[in-house]
C-alpha cells in the first residue's frame, strides 16, 4: 500500500496537468517537443520493485514532485503564449481563406505563423496584404511566402530599392496570388517567419479581387511600388487583337509607372526586374499608355499588370532627387477596347492609294497642258522678225580680261571656244559685257546693272585692247554646277554680273572643264550615293530596335503613338509608314514636269545661241534633285517610321537639311545662268553642319558654341561681302576666306551706299543683305543662351534662310524690276502657302516626340483621328509632301513670263 503523501502528489500533478486549460494533446506535443521532463513516478502509480522507500528516498520522491510542478508551471505559460503568437485569427475553421479585413499577428524566431486555406479561383482571385507594424524593420526583417501548386512566391519586408536605398524602404507588401488557369480548388500554403527573438506584430489580410477584365469596363486601380495590379484579358473565338489603355487620374500623371503585358499563365512577373528578363512587353509611362495585345502572342489569355515605379528616372532619363516613397501611389483607369488590323482596315489602305495616285497622275496632266500653253513658240513671223531686231539692236562688245592685262574684246559673233588658252581656268579672270549703245534698258533706276560691268576709263588706259574677228557664234553651253575662280575671286570695280546673259557667256567658258561635265548630273548622282549609305546603316538600326521590341518586349525602344497602331507584318506602325507614299508620288510627278519642261526649254533655245538666248538659265540638274529628294525623303520617312526614337529621327531629317539647301542654290541658278555652285562645296557643306551637330554630344557646351558661333559668322559675313559688292555667294571654304582679305572694298562700297555715292547697287539691296545677316545673328544668340536640339536647330536655321532667299527673289523680281511672273506659278505659290499652313497646324499638335523620353513621347499619344487608322502625323505627312511639290513646281515655272525676254535684259538678283 503506497503512502498517503504518496498519493497526494499523484493527485496534485494531475490537478495541475488537467487544471489549467491544457489538453493531454498539448502535453504529449510538449513532451514530444523536449519541453517538459521526466517524471520518476511510474505510469502505473507503483513503487519501482515494489519496495517500500526509505525516508530519505521519500525526501529525494517529494522534492523531484515539486520541481516537476514548477515545471508544469512553465509548460503552461508556453502554451499560452503559443495561442498568443500563432495566427489562429486568420484561419477559418472550415479551412477555406477567409477575407475578413486586416487580422493583427504576432510572431518570433521561436513561433512563425503556418496555416494553409483554399478558394475557388473562377469565382474570384486572392489579394495578400501584410503590413508590419514593429521599429526598426530592416534588423530584424520578416519572410514571406506563399506555397501554390506549382511554384512559391516570396518577399523580404522590407523592400528597399537599391538606386535610392534607406530612404526607398517600404514595410508591407500587396500581391495578387495568380489564380490558377481552368480550375476549381486552389490550397495556399503560407509561412510568416522572422529570426528576431522578441515578438514583432503585423497585419495580415486576405482580399478577394475580380482579377478578370472585360472589355469597355473602366476599372480604376492604385499602386505603390510594392502593391502591383494585374487583370486578365480572356479572348473570344473571333478576336485576334486588341488595344489596353491606362490614363492617370487624381492628379498622378507625373508618378512614373509601368504598363506591361504578359500571357496568362501563372507565376506572374510584376517587378521590374522581371519583365526587363523578356517575359511579355512593357513600356514606362506617365499620362497615359497603351499597348496592343495580339492573340498569337498571348494564345492564353493577357495579365495586364500595372504597378508604379520608386522614382522617375525611367520616364524622365534623368536620376533625380531621391523621392519621398509616400507620393509613389498612382491612380489610373484601364480600359481594354477593339482593335483595327490591316485585315479589317485594307479597303482604307488601297483607296487611299488609289486616290492619291489618281490625283498625282491628274495633276500632272493639268500641269503638262499649262506649261505648254506658257511655253509655247508657235510665233508669226513679223513677232520673230521684231524679236530678231531686238537681239541685233542689243549687239555689244564682248571683253576678257587675261591675268597679263589685256582685254581681248570683239563683236557677238566671235567663236570664243576656239580660241580659248589651254590654261584657262587660270588666266581668265572675268567676262564682261560693254553695254555702250543700250546699257541701261531693263534698268529703271539705272543704279544696277551694265554700268557696274564696264572697265573704268582708268583701267582701260593701263591696257591694250586687241579685236579678235571671229566670224562663228558658240552654241549653247551645255549646263554646268561650277562657278569659276575668276567670277568670285576678283576684287576689282569693274565685276558686275548683274544681266543673265553675262552668265550664259561664262557657261561657254567653262563647259570644257571637267567640273562642268559634272554639273548635270552631279547632284543626282551624289544624292543617290547619300541615300544607299544613309540607307543601310538605318535599316541595320531599325532591325536591331524591332529584334528587341519582338523579341524582349522593350517598347521604349520605338516612340509610336501606341493609341492608334496599324501592324501588318513585321512593322507595328504600318500607317505611318504608309502614309510616306505622298513623298514619293509628289517626288516621281516632279520629276516628270521637269523633264517635260526641260524638253519646251531646249526646244526654244534651239532658235538662239550662247550670246542671244533668251529666258532665264535654269539648271534642270538641280530642279531633278529636288524631285529625287521628295522620293528619297519618303523613303527615309519610312524607315524613320518604322522605329521612331532620338536615334532614328537624324536620319528622317538629313534630306530636309538636303533639299533645303538645294532648293536655295536651284533658286540662285535661275538668275546665275548655268553657273551655279558645285555639288561638293554645297554637300561638304551640309557634311560638315552634320559633324558640327554631333559634335554638339560629345565636348563642353560653351566650347561648342563659341566654335559654332564663329564658324557661322564667318560664313555669314563672307557670303554677306559676296553679296553685296558681286551679287553671289559661295558655300566653298577657300572662296570664302579669300573673301575676307577683301573687306576693305566692301567697307569703301557700304560707305558710298550709306552716303547715297554709289550708282552700281540701291540702299534697298544692302538692307535686304543687312535683314538677312541680323537674323542669323538672332539665331547664333539664342542658340547660345538656350542650347536648343542641335538637329532641330539646324533645321530651323535652313529654313528660315531659304524662306528669306527665296522672299528676297520674289521681292525683287514683282517690286524692284516689276516682272509679273506666270499664274501657274504664282498659284503654285498660293497652294503650297495654304498647304504649309494647314501642315504646319498639323505637325505642331504633336502626338509623339522623338527627342523626349518614352514616356513623355507617350503623354502626347492620341486616337486615330481620320478612318480610324490615320492621325495627325499621316496628315502632316500628305499635306508637307504636295505643299513642297507646289513649291518647288512654282519655282519652276514663276519665270516662264520670260521666256521669249532677251537674257541680256533680265536682271540678276
Amino acid at each position: 500500500m503506497q503512502p498517503p503523501w504518496t498519493t497526494l502528489v499523484i493527485l496534485l500533478q494531475l490537478v495541475l496537468m488537467h487544471g489549467n486549460d491544457t489538453t493531454g494533446e498539448e502535453h504529449h506535443s510538449l513532451v514530444s517537443k523536449g519541453q517538459a521532463n521526466e517524471t520518476l513516478i511510474p505510469q502505473n502509480g507503483s513503487i519501482t520493485n515494489g519496495s517500500i522507500p526509505t525516508p530519505a528516498v521519500a525526501d529525494e520522491t517529494l522534492v523531484l514532485a515539486v520541481a516537476d510542478i514548477a515545471q508544469l508551471r512553465n509548460v503552461t505559460n508556453e502554451t499560452r503564449l503559443e495561442t498568443a503568437l500563432g495566427c489562429q485569427n486568420a484561419i477559418s475553421p472550415s479551412g477555406s481563406c477567409s477575407f475578413h479585413g486586416n487580422v493583427n499577428i504576432t510572431i518570433n524566431a521561436s513561433h512563425p505563423c503556418i496555416f494553409s486555406c483554399s478558394y475557388n479561383p473562377n469565382v474570384a482571385g486572392v489579394r495578400l496584404e501584410v503590413h508590419l507594424q514593429y521599429e526598426n524593420p530592416t534588423k530584424n526583417p520578416t519572410f514571406v511566402s506563399v506555397e501554390q501548386k506549382s511554384f512559391l512566391n516570396s518577399w523580404t519586408l522590407p523592400i528597399m530599392f537599391p538606386v535610392h536605398g534607406e530612404n526607398q524602404k517600404y514595410t508591407s507588401i500587396q500581391e495578387i496570388l495568380c489564380p490558377p488557369f481552368q480550375s476549381n480548388n486552389e490550397t495556399l500554403k503560407f509561412r510568416i517567419t522572422t529570426r528576431c527573438n522578441q515578438n514583432i506584430s503585423m497585419l495580415f489580410s486576405l482580399k478577394d479581387e475580380i482579377h478578370v477584365l472585360m472589355k469597355g469596363d473602366n476599372v480604376s486601380l492604385t499602386s505603390t511600388p510594392v502593391s502591383p495590379w494585374y487583370k486578365l484579358y480572356k479572348w473570344s473565338e473571333k478576336e485576334n487583337s486588341v488595344l489596353v489603355t491606362a490614363d492617370s487620374k487624381n492628379n498622378s500623371a507625373s508618378v512614373c509607372a509601368i504598363l506591361a503585358l504578359q500571357n496568362a499563365k501563372c507565376p506572374v512577373k510584376t517587378d521590374e526586374f522581371g519583365l526587363q528578363g523578356g517575359v511579355g512587353h512593357y513600356q514606362t509611362f506617365t499620362a497615359q499608355a497603351g499597348m496592343v495585345a495580339w492573340k498569337s502572342d498571348y494564345p492564353d489569355g493577357v495579365h495586364i499588370i500595372f504597378f508604379s515605379l520608386p522614382d522617375d528616372e525611367p520616364c524622365t532619363l534623368n536620376i533625380p532627387n531621391t523621392p519621398e516613397h509616400t507620393k509613389r501611389h498612382k491612380t489610373i483607369v484601364l480600359t481594354v477596347y477593339d482593335h483595327a488590323t490591316i485585315w479589317t482596315t485594307w479597303y482604307i489602305y488601297f483607296i487611299s492609294a488609289a486616290v492619291l495616285g489618281l490625283f498625282t497622275t491628274g495633276l500632272t496632266c493639268i500641269v503638262f497642258v499649262l506649261i505648254s500653253r506658257n511655253l509655247n513658240f508657235d510665233i508669226t513671223d513679223d513677232e520673230r522678225q521684231l524679236l530678231e531686231e531686238s537681239m541685233e539692236s542689243f549687239g555689244r562688245e564682248y571683253r576678257v580680261e587675261m591675268s597679263t592685262g589685256a582685254i581681248f574684246s570683239g563683236p557677238n559673233n566671235f567663236d570664243i571656244s576656239c580660241r580659248r588658252p589651254v590654261d584657262t581656268r587660270e588666266n581668265i579672270l572675268n567676262i564682261v559685257e560693254s553695254t555702250e549703245g543700250n546699257g541701261n534698258e531693263g534698268n529703271q533706276d539705272g543704279t544696277e546693272g551694265s554700268e557696274r560691268g564696264l572697265l573704268s576709263d582708268s583701267y582701260d588706259q593701263q591696257i591694250t585692247a586687241l579685236q579678235l574677228p571671229l566670224t562663228e557664234r558658240p552654241a549653247i553651253a551645255p549646263s554646268t554646277t561650277y562657278a569659276p575662280n575668276s567670277s568670285l575671286m576678283n576684287f576689282t570695280a569693274t565685276f558686275n554680273p548683274y544681266f543673265v546673259g553675262w552668265w550664259k557667256q561664262v557657261a561657254v567658258f567653262e563647259a570644257e572643264t571637267a567640273e562642268a561635265q559634272v554639273g548635270e548630273v552631279g547632284f543626282i548622282h551624289n544624292l543617290l550615293i547619300m541615300s544607299v549609305f544613309a540607307a543601310l546603316p538605318t535599316a541595320e538600326l531599325v532591325r536591331s530596335y524591332l529584334g528587341m521590341l519582338r523579341q524582349h518586349g522593350v517598347e521604349d525602344r520605338c516612340f509610336f503613338n501606341s493609341r492608334c497602331l496599324t501592324a501588318f507584318g513585321y512593322l507595328p506602325d504600318f500607317t505611318r509608314v504608309f502614309t510616306n507614299i505622298s513623298y514619293i508620288l509628289a517626288g516621281i510627278a516632279f520629276s516628270v514636269i521637269v523633264k517635260k519642261h526641260r524638253q519646251l526649254t531646249h526646244s526654244i533655245s534651239k532658235n538662239f545661241n550662247a550670246f542671244d538666248n533668251v529666258g532665264v538659265s535654269r539648271h534642270y540638274g538641280l530642279f531633278l534633285s529636288l524631285g529625287y529628294c521628295l522620293i528619297i525623303q519618303g523613303l527615309m520617312s519610312s524607315l524613320y517610321h518604322t522605329c521612331p526614337n532620338s536615334v532614328t529621327i537624324r536620319f528622317d531629317m538629313l534630306f530636309m537639311y538636303v533639299i533645303l539647301v538645294v532648293a536655295v542654290v536651284t533658286i540662285w541658278g535661275l538668275r546665275h545662268g548655268d553657273v551655279t555652285h558645285h555639288v561638293y562645296p554645297t554637300l561638304a557643306f551640309i557634311s560638315t553642319a552634320l559633324i558640327m551637330a554631333e559634335v554638339h554630344e560629345w565636348i563642353n557646351k560653351s566650347l561648342f558654341w563659341t566654335v559654332f558661333s564663329v564658324s557661322y559668322f564667318f560664313i555669314l559675313s563672307a557670303n554677306s561681302i559676296l553679296l553685296t559688292k558681286y551679287g553671289i555667294w559661295s558655300f566653298s571654304p577657300y572662296k570664302m576666306w579669300c573673301v575676307w582679305k577683301g573687306w576693305k572694298p566692301v567697307v569703301t562700297k557700304l560707305e558710298e551706299v550709306i552716303r547715297d555715292q554709289d550708282r552700281t547697287s540701291g540702299p534697298c539691296k544692302v538692307l535686304r543683305i543687312v535683314i538677312g545677316l541680323a537674323s542669323n545673328v538672332g539665331l547664333i544668340t539664342y542658340g547660345c543662351i538656350v542650347d536648343p536640339n542641335i538637329y532641330s536647330y539646324l533645321l530651323v536655321i535652313f529654313l528660315s534662310n531659304t524662306g528669306m532667299y527665296f522672299g528676297n527673289y520674289m521681292i525683287t523680281k514683282k517690286l524692284c524690276h516689276q516682272e509679273k511672273g506666270t499664274w501657274l506659278g504664282w498659284f503654285s505659290l498660293f497652294i503650297s502657302s495654304l498647304l504649309w499652313i494647314l501642315a504646319l497646324i498639323a505637325f505642331c499638335s504633336r502626338i509623339t516626340d522623338s527627342e523626349a523620353s518614352p514616356a513623355h513621347s507617350r503623354a502626347l499619344n492620341s486616337p486615330c483621328d481620320f478612318l480610324t487608322i490615320y492621325d495627325k502625323h499621316d496628315i502632316w505627312h500628305t499635306l508637307s509632301a504636295f505643299a513642297l511639290y507646289f513649291f518647288f513646281l512654282g519655282v519652276l515655272t514663276i519665270d516662264d513670263d520670260l521666256y521669249l525676254t532677251p537674257s541680256k535684259l533680265i536682271h540678276v538678283f
